[in-house]
C-alpha cells in the first residue's frame, strides 16, 4: 500500500507490502460491507478461498465479467462460456494440488445456489475492467471502490505488481451508476459457473472412485481384449455368460467414454 501525504490523500493499493494487499484490503472490507460488487476480466475461486471465511460475512457478492468474444451470435456466447468454465476449471484443479479436499469451495457453491454470489458476463465488446465496490452497512462509512489492474484472482489480489487506486466520494456514485449500467446489459451465467464447481464437490459413490482408481491404475499397460479373453488371463473363462456378455459390452463401449462420465 502507497499512500501520500498531500491534499489530495491519494491511496494506491499495489501488492507491493507483503503484510498490505488487494487480499488485505478487501478482507478488511468485508468485516465492515453488507455487498460487494466487483468487475473483473477474469474469475479464479483462488480468489474468494484467498478471503478464507471473511467474505461470508456479506449480505451479497456481484461478479461481473467478460468473456473475451466480442461478438453477438450464440455460438460465440458458447465459445466465451466455454472459456470461461475451462479457467474456473483449472482454477479449481490448481487449488487441488495444495488443497486436497477444497476447503472453502462447498461455501461458495451454497452461496451461489442461494444467490448470495451472481454472476454475469458482459458481451457487447471486450470487457476487462476491474473494479470493486465496497458498501458499508453503517452509512457514516459509505461506499468505496477501487479501481486499476486487479483481476479477481488469486495472482490479482496477492502476487502481481498491480495498480489500484481508490476512490470515495461523489466519485463511487459515478462508478456504481457505471457498474449497473453493465450489470443490467450483461446476461446470468450463475447456473454455469454453479455447474463448475459442483462437478468438483458432488460425492462420488464408492464404486466410481473404485473404477476410477482401477482406470488410473491400469491406464497404458492394460491386456488388450484378445489377451484377457484367453485363458491366460485365468478369469474370462470362470465368469458367467451375462458376465462376458457385459464385459464385451464394455470392450465396445470404450475406456474414455466409460472414465467420461466419472471425472
Amino acid at each position: 500500500m502507497l499512500g501520500s501525504k498531500s491534499a489530495s490523500e491519494l491511496f494506491i493499493v499495489d501488492n507491493s507490502d507483503s503484510e498490505w494487499k488487494v487480499r488485505n484490503y478487501l478482507t478488511d472490507w468485508c468485516e465492515l460491507s453488507k455487498s460487494i460488487d466487483i468487475a473483473t476480466g477474469y474469475f479464479e475461486v483462488g480468489a474468494l478461498l484467498a478471503l478464507k471465511d471473511q467474505w461470508q460475512q456479506l449480505d451479497s457478492i456481484r461478479l461481473l465479467m467478460g468473456d473475451e468474444v466480442s461478438k453477438r451470435t450464440k455460438r460465440a456466447f458458447e465459445e466465451g462460456l466455454r472459456k470461461i468454465a475451462t479457467t474456473l476449471d483449472s482454477s479449481i484443479e490448481g487449488e487441488k494440488k495444495a488443497n486436497d479436499f477444497l476447503a472453502g469451495v462447498p461455501a461458495v457453491v451454497e452461496a451461489l445456489r442461494s444467490g448470495k454470489i451472481q454472476c454475469r458476463v458482459y458481451r457487447k465488446d471486450k470487457f476487462h475492467a476491474k473494479c470493486y465496490l465496497t458498501h458499508a452497512r453503517q452509512a457514516v462509512i459509505g461506499s468505496f471502490g477501487l479501481v486499476g489492474s486487479s483481476n479477481f484472482t488469486k495472482p490479482g489480489l496477492e502476487d502481481n505488481v498491480e495498480l489500484n487506486v481508490q476512490v470515495r466520494g461523489n466519485d463511487v456514485k459515478l462508478l456504481q451508476e457505471w457498474y449497473e449500467r453493465h450489470w443490467d446489459e450483461s446476461e446470468d451465467i450463475t447456473a454455469e459457473v454453479l455447474r463448475t464447481f459442483k462437478r468438483h464437490t458432488n460425492p462420488r459413490t464408492p464404486f466410481e472412485i473404485w473404477f476410477k482408481a482401477l482406470h488410473e491404475l491400469l491406464r497404458g499397460h492394460e491386456l488388450t481384449p484378445d489377451e484377457w479373453d484367453r485363458e491366460q488371463s485365468g478369469i474370462f473363462p470362470k465368469l458367467a455368460r451375462y458376465q462376458q456378455d457385459a464385459y464385451k459390452n464394455l470392450v465396445l463401449i470404450g475406456p474414455s467414454n466409460i472414465s467420461m462420465h466419472i471425472k
